[in-house]
């Protein structure tokens, strides 16, 4: 038999329960186990529907604590064979506290869970749930928490489903039949002072982009066909389900996804989502679970078509639903050129929106022509509301430069979004902040009458590229200036504000310009000539 010899202070396996509570630690964590799971049932009541996200939460937590614990150890020391050349995983001794508290915590969040969809796909509405069901529940957890603890044996929490009554399931049934047969009027619109709104809602929605969606919020992706939308709110989707960065400057908060695809067929999806991952590093097994597929090509259904399906979704399931393409999701007879049907179907949106806690993505093209004269709420075909009911309308336009395209958005609950430069790379787009993205792709030039020909000669040549020297010899000069005043004046000369910051960088980098700041906590000045010492 072989003699494990462990280092001091670790035990052999992890222990995060259920087991006999038989020694002093044991009893220690079977107290921590109950208070946790006790706290999570009380939570669950606070929180008024199912908060996927917190969950997640919890089970990344529980994965950190395990991952905490551990401590790797040769397997030659281990074993006492100076042969073994690999490593083993033992655990830190005390561990066993922390991890019953997290799994307490996970395993009430999880049997709520459960037990809410179940009873939601029911039709039960999300009053009765609480009322019912997971409010008695908790009450029952709070006193099974009390109980003493027998060193003996293991007491399980109880379970929703455990305590309904006669009176609960009639009461359930009750409730069940009276949403279906007589659904209440629309209560008249609320009304509130500006210190019962302030009081209510301190803080902005939650973020689902940063810099650019909140839950409840819609955003337009607009761009004219065949550029790569669908690539582009993909890698959203996978940014979404990881939590990761989209187009690496967009952090996103980790939930899961559906995309409801009216354009590609259930193949090309399959076909698409691997090269997705591949190129952007993911792992298939971290989304295959958190991203869902409704491919309706060749069964199509209008917006209203689609309220059945809203309506069977559970609140708080999905982070963002993607919809690809609107111009497919038009009501017939219905114009995509008419601001009241337009307004309608965002209308729509909002409300599933609310009701679902999630934000909606809308893939769109542009106009037929060139967009680079148009502003931003300019860009996109049809009505002009699509751009002002919207959170977030955000647009690619072609760049001057092949397989480039500009990002820019008009946000409505964020800063002012900066222009950026994407490159296309099959199957994604990626940043590239070496290129300009004020230098959009000229309309394309009409044909030139005789006198203008005549004349092309006489023309004045194209002006030169900025360059890092040609910037610091228009902007920069021996009497040092703050970088705010140089870039003020280039951008006068035509270069955006990003251009300009980057060659000013490139310019000190290569010393071209120098920096000036005898004193750390004051503004940095520039200037051609280096700065001198104090001695001199």
């Amino acid at each position: 038999m072989t003699t494990i010899t462990l280092p001091a202070e670790t035990v052999r396996f992890y222990n995060d329960g259920p087991g006999v509570p038989n020694t002093p630690l044991l009893l220690e964590a079977e107290k921590a186990y109950r208070s946790a799971f006790a706290e999570a049932a009380e939570e669950v009541v606070r929180w008024g529907m199912m908060r996927d996200d917190l969950i997640e939460q919890a089970w990344c937590q529980r994965q950190q604590i395990r991952e905490q614990a551990e401590i790797l150890v040769s397997s030659a020391d281990l074993y006492g064979v100076p042969e073994l050349d690999s490593e083993q995983i033992v655990y830190r001794s005390g561990h066993e506290l922390t991890a019953s508290h997290i799994r307490g915590r996970v395993q009430a969040l999880e049997i709520a869970r459960r037990c809410w969809d179940e009873f939601y796909e029911e039709g039960t509405p999300v009053e009765a749930i609480l009322v019912a069901i997971l409010i008695p529940w908790s009450e029952r957890v709070a006193q099974w928490s009390q109980c003493p603890i027998d060193p003996t044996t293991v007491l399980t929490p109880p379970r929703p489903e455990d305590g309904l009554t006669e009176d609960h399931m009639r009461l359930l049934d009750f409730v069940r039949d009276r949403a279906e047969a007589d659904p209440r009027p629309s209560p008249s619109l609320p009304m509130k002072t500006v210190r019962q709104l302030v009081n209510e809602f301190p803080e902005l929605r939650r973020p689902v982009i940063h810099g650019l969606l909140r839950e409840g919020e819609t955003m337009n992706v607009v761009a004219s066909p065949k550029v790569g939308k669908s690539w582009l709110v993909t890698d959203l989707a996978m940014a979404v389900a990881t939590g990761g960065l989209w187009l690496d400057c967009f952090q996103c908060e980790r939930g899961e996804v559906l995309i409801i695809d009216n354009e590609l067929h259930e193949q090309t999806s399959a076909h698409r989502m691997p090269k997705v991952l591949d190129a952007r590093g993911i792992a298939f097994s971290s989304v295959a679970d958190r991203v869902s597929i409704i491919n309706i090509r060749g069964g199509l259904k209008d917006i209203f078509g689609m309220n059945d399906t809203f309506n069977s979704m559970r609140p708080g399931r999905f982070r963002i639903i993607i919809l690809d393409a609107v111009y497919r999701f038009m009501p017939r007879n219905m114009d995509e050129n008419d601001n009241g049907t337009m307004a309608q179907i965002y209308n729509q949106l909002d409300g599933h929106a609310a009701r679902l806690g999630c934000a909606f993505v809308l893939v769109h093209h542009s106009s037929k022509g060139s967009q680079s004269g148009k502003s931003i709420t300019d860009v996109g075909a049809g009505a002009g509301s699509q751009s002002r009911a919207t959170d977030t309308h955000l647009i690619l336009r072609p760049h001057e430069q092949d397989d480039v395209a500009v990002l820019d958005a008009a946000v409505r609950s964020w800063p002012p979004v900066s222009p950026r430069c994407l490159r296309w790379t099959f199957p994604v787009w990626t940043p590239d902040d070496s290129l300009d993205p004020a230098l959009l792709r000229p309309e394309r030039p009409r044909r030139r009458s005789r006198n203008e020909s005549e004349n092309k000669a006489t023309k004045a040549p194209p002006k030169p590229e900025w360059t890092a020297e040609r910037f610091a010899e228009a902007f920069v000069t021996k009497e040092p200036a703050l970088k705010t005043a140089i870039i003020k004046t280039a951008k006068a000369a035509g270069l955006s504000e990003r251009r300009s910051n980057l060659l000013l960088t490139e310019c000190e980098t290569e010393g071209l310009i120098h920096r000036w700041q005898p004193i750390s906590n004051q503004p940095a000045k520039f200037s051609t000539q280096p700065m001198s010492s104090p001695s001199s």
